[in-house]
């Protein structure tokens, strides 16, 4: 029996470790499998809206260089899950910060991106208040910054939609020629 704990199986039948991740265990296809089956917003939504979808959604609204970063742009949570910004930024979780941090550099380096752009930050917090008009009864007030939603409304898909959605936009943006250094 394995005494080593510290991995998770993926999708694909992988050992991965979240804590001391390889880049050759990085792989698209547990990204996109992964990230279409968690729910955005620890689940507070009307009705199911996966990560992966915030994700493609995101890169619609990317210039040509920076669309696979936005696809990618919560990729470690494949491997860490998606943790709520309050418990994310509180001071007791830096160690999570650290992990997601190195996680998501060698994510980037695995596949030729750079997640330092403002306008990567700048799509996801437009993003948030898109989700939040369209996806959540909300009684409280909250926003970020000055920013509008977006115009078109979120139509939530189903898991199995939002992987291949995923997986279709990241073939398209890492294509030759149509990926361009951020």
């Amino acid at each position: 029996m394995d005494s080593d704990h510290s991995w998770i199986m993926t999708f694909s039948g992988k050992r991965f470790y979240p804590l001391a991740p390889r880049i050759e265990d990085i792989d698209i296809v547990d990204i996109a499998h992964a990230l279409s089956n968690i729910c955005r917003f620890t689940g507070h939504v009307r009705s199911f809206y996966s990560v992966a979808q915030h994700s493609v959604l995101c890169a619609q609204y990317a210039p040509d260089r920076l669309k696979l970063a936005l696809l990618l742009h919560d990729a470690s949570e494949a491997y860490l899950c998606d943790v709520s910004r309050p418990v994310k930024h509180a001071p007791g979780m830096a160690p999570y910060r650290a992990a997601e941090q190195h996680l998501q550099t060698l994510i980037g380096q695995r596949f030729g991106v750079s997640f330092e752009d403002s306008i990567i930050h700048d799509i996801d917090n437009r993003m948030l208040m898109t989700e939040r008009r369209d996806l959540m009864d909300c009684t409280q007030t909250w926003s970020v910054g000055n920013l509008a939603p977006y115009p078109e409304p979120i139509r939530p898909m189903q898991p199995a939609q939002a992987e291949l959605a995923l997986l279709w936009a990241l073939e398209t943006a890492m294509r030759p020629g149509n990926k361009k250094a951020p």
